[in-house]
């Protein structure tokens, strides 16, 4: 037989109260509440905190989500507007363009924080022009417009000609 001291056997209550049920009172010392214990935290010759309400205070959100077309009332701050127009640069005979999205994913690049779209197209233009011209001389006839596509994790650029891809160049 096993005695009711036994640590192996479970307890006959729950060894957890309901977080949701208030607990009982054993007479011993004065209930306190949350209010009490608030007041008592601040120091003497202070003013206490106003006690709070039935109803709780609801904060505002922090952030607000907006869809759909941005109200002209809306502030704009420049330094975070995009670039809308393509970035272009003339190289032995032919013009490289980079679109605003491919001059975004620049950003990722070692070198790229605090500058603009346009400052890091322009540094990257000024370091590979000559070489991703160069990749394509043969190929591709002169005073082609070609797009540049950088991809900076794999850190290659794509020169590409209408809509194919006519060199690839690791950077």
């Amino acid at each position: 037989m096993t005695s009711p001291d036994d640590p192996t056997l479970p307890p006959e209550e729950p060894p957890f109260e309901d977080a949701l049920t208030e607990p009982e009172e054993t007479g011993d010392a004065p209930a306190t509440t949350t209010e009490e214990l608030v007041e008592s935290s601040v120091p003497a010759g202070e003013p206490a905190a106003p006690r709070a309400t039935a109803d709780p205070i609801v904060a505002p959100p922090a952030a607000v989500a907006m869809t759909g077309r941005v109200p002209a009332s809306a502030p704009i701050r420049p330094d975070l507007l995009g670039r809308q127009e393509p970035l272009y640069r003339d190289c032995q005979g032919y013009r490289l363009r980079m679109e605003p999205a491919d001059l975004a994913r620049l950003r990722e690049l070692p070198g790229s924080r605090g500058l603009t779209d346009e400052e890091i197209g322009e540094n990257f233009f000024t370091a590979q022009a000559e070489r991703i011209a160069a990749s394509v001389a043969g190929d591709v006839p002169s005073g082609a417009e070609l797009r540049v596509v950088v991809d900076p994790y794999s850190r290659q650029a794509f020169v590409a000609l209408e809509n194919r891809i006519r060199g690839i160049l690791s950077f």
